[in-house]
């Protein structure tokens, strides 16, 4: 389906060259949409750590970045300008967001689970090996779309759409596991950065009572600001596990740790009490290494947790919405990206960092 005739028929794009692993300010056509697509003017988009892992080797199986130069960019938000003739509950002018993956099936039991998994094995991560969001017009599926509550800002809701969605699933799926009074709960944040910042107003949301562990005292700070009731740097608090040992009683009832520090889990059960919960949702570059003993006898229970499904998103906007949570975005214009980049890997930044298009 063609563009619009009112659209410019070019667009400024940050796009990741495979080749060198590079990043460059590209222009580039604005999409024509499929049947099954929505074409979005994007209003907000912004970083996530994970976007880093195109530019560092991994273990984890995933093959990214390949082949020809592509937008990055896997969080964004914006309001629809056409819509593809199969769309359902869509029309122009309604402010979205939406979750990355394409090219799946949205129907088989792996979907019914995430969709990155999807049986067709043809799944492709928006921003990671094909197009994604830095740029001002973009075309999403339909069916990761969700409808943003009225009254959400455009234009500091990007993170929302994997960010907030995951710090919610994360923080869901350890409500339930629990399955206790918040009020009397322990839980850790560790990493209270672009993810752990939601994550901890999620928690408090919920009553919870959260200690925040971050290396970085800007993380610390915006920790506290987001209701952390405690924090540790464990590089300056080297006793830092005695000390949430004795606060908590035995130790949290469980972590989520955000962060893709291989350490950050080796280090994780010293801080939580007997059948407490880790929770994983950040993912390192290298395989994370568990006692089979720990988790034989109970003293550790692993779950997992991640952005989830699109009926997952409509829930976390929901409720970001009522208990107004709301991400901490310091933006960037599309200009700057490589001074964001940096400033993300170097770890100079609280909350998250992101592009406003006019």
């Amino acid at each position: 389906m063609a563009t619009n005739g009112t659209l410019p028929s070019k667009q400024k794009a940050a796009q990741f060259q495979p080749k060198d692993q590079t990043v460059h300010i590209n222009e580039v056509p604005i999409p024509s949409i499929k049947p099954d697509e929505l074409l979005v003017k994007v209003r907000s988009a912004s970083l996530c750590h994970s976007d880093l892992m195109l530019f560092e080797p991994n273990d984890q199986g995933l093959v990214l970045g390949t082949g020809d130069p592509f937008t990055m960019g896997h969080e964004g938000c914006g309001t629809i300008v056409e819509v593809g003739s199969e769309a359902q509950g869509f029309k122009k002018g309604d402010n979205v967001g939406w979750l990355p993956i394409v090219d799946c099936c949205f129907e088989c039991e792996a979907c019914q689970v995430h969709n990155l998994y999807c049986e067709t094995g043809q799944a492709k991560v928006q921003g990671m090996t094909v197009d994604g969001y830095f740029q001002q017009y973009c075309a999403v599926k339909w069916r990761n779309a969700a409808i943003m509550p009225d009254g959400m800002d455009l234009d500091t809701a990007a993170p929302l759409f994997c960010a907030g969605c995951t710090s919610f699933n994360a923080v869901e799926a350890t409500k339930a596991e629990l399955n206790r009074d918040p009020k009397e709960t322990y839980v850790a944040v560790i990493g209270c950065g672009g993810l752990g910042h939601l994550g901890i107003q999620y928690l408090k949301a919920h009553g919870f009572k959260v200690v925040g562990i971050d290396l970085s005292p800007e993380a610390l700070e915006e920790a506290k600001t987001q209701g952390a009731d405690y924090v540790f740097n464990p590089k300056t608090d080297t006793n830092y596990v005695d000390e949430v040992r004795k606060l908590t009683g035995k130790g949290c009832h469980a972590a989520i740790n955000y962060t893709n520090s291989v350490p950050a889990y080796s280090n994780a059960p010293d801080i939580i009490r007997y059948n407490g919960v880790l929770m994983v949702t950040g993912i390192p570059q290298k395989s994370i290494p568990f006692s089979a003993m720990d988790l034989s006898m109970l003293r550790l229970r692993v779950r997992g947790a991640n952005n989830g499904r699109t009926d997952q998103l409509r829930d976390c906007l929901a409720f970001s919405h009522k208990h107004g949570i709301k991400p901490h975005v310091t933006q960037y214009k599309l200009d700057d990206f490589q001074q964001m980049l940096d400033t993300m890997h170097a770890g100079q930044h609280k909350g998250r960092m992101g592009v406003l298009f006019d």
